[in-house]
């Protein structure tokens, strides 16, 4: 069973090793500087009204780790949370553990109007997956300026 807890300062390893295998894997269009990596992980154990940093968890291990962002929608009518990244080890890949997850998180947050989620094309198993839990393709093209 999959045990899901906010980051604490013990996790700042694994979730750093999990990080650097998430950004060079086909699940991100970029690798990413290690000081993002810091930075995401510091504000996460801080604690942040804008994001939330999850350690997922094998009987206490960690074995993958969530990040979720949150913004009000005018055109979803209130609250919607991001699901930012979600990663799982290859080793605890296929026992459920997306599931169940997304089982909690849609649990944990009773009072959004709209879970929302990106998925990169070379990923069709997180695809598969997040059809499956009933979200479905926005027809928006997203345009970012980094600064």
């Amino acid at each position: 069973m999959l045990q899901i807890r906010d980051f604490k300062e013990e996790d700042r390893q694994a979730y750093l090793e999990m990080a650097r295998d998430f950004y060079s894997s086909d699940a991100s269009l970029f690798e990413l500087e290690e000081q993002k990596l810091e930075d995401t992980f510091n504000i996460g154990v801080k604690g942040s009204p804008l994001m939330r940093g999850l350690t997922l968890c094998e009987q206490e291990k960690p074995v993958g780790y969530a990040l979720l962002a949150f913004y009000w929608s005018c055109e979803a009518g209130g609250l919607v949370v991001q699901a930012e990244e979600l990663y799982f080890t290859p080793q605890s890949r296929g026992k459920g553990y997306g599931h169940q997850y997304f089982q909690w998180l849609f649990a944990e947050y009773p009072q959004a109007k709209r879970f929302r989620l990106e998925v990169c094309p070379y990923n069709p198993k997180a695809k598969k997956l997040y059809e499956q839990l009933g979200f479905e393709m926005l027809n928006y093209g997203q345009m970012i300026l980094d600064r």
